[in-house]
């Protein structure tokens, strides 16, 4: 494959909605813990996205289904840091989406629609640009209802 070519995938996927919404989540999962322990702030602020997740998980903000989720995309977001010329595979991605429909709930059928489109592809090329972009927007949802329900505003952020 032409080098150019991955390089241009690389910098679409990092500066895509994907980048943001990895950052989306890792905000969400900051203010869960913040709003359980404000004094859990700074030790969340410093943590990487593996032991933030591993924090929200012990004081009970997400479960264990959804933790290992959140490690799998973060496993994803590694890859694509990190390995210039890394393209996720399909079967990749469709384990990423099996495992989020069964861990959060599917509010706008995101994850139902994505793992359509995941059915009907051979390569990551062929995907729309709205797949992943909806996994984290699902993903969200949840956190940000899991805020308000613990008593955070919902208009807030």
């Amino acid at each position: 494959m032409d080098t150019s070519i991955l390089c241009s995938y690389r910098l679409f996927k990092m500066t895509s909605p994907d980048a943001y919404g990895h950052l989306t989540i890792e905000f969400l999962l900051r203010k869960l813990v913040s709003q359980y322990d404000t004094k859990l702030q700074s030790l969340a602020d410093d943590l990487n996205h593996a032991r933030l997740v591993a924090l929200n998980r012990e004081i009970g903000t997400i479960s264990a289904s959804q933790a290992a989720v959140l490690l799998q995309i973060n496993q994803l977001r590694n890859k694509l840091a990190h390995q210039i010329s890394y393209v996720p595979s399909i079967a990749e991605l469709k384990a990423i989406f099996d495992a989020a429909a069964e861990a959060f709930t599917d509010l706008t059928d995101g994850i139902e629609q994505g793992q359509g489109e995941l059915k009907n592809a051979t390569a990551v090329e062929e995907l729309e640009q709205w797949v992943l972009p909806e996994l984290f927007i699902q993903v969200s949802y949840d956190l940000h209802h899991e805020y308000v329900d613990r008593g955070g505003d919902e208009e807030l952020f």
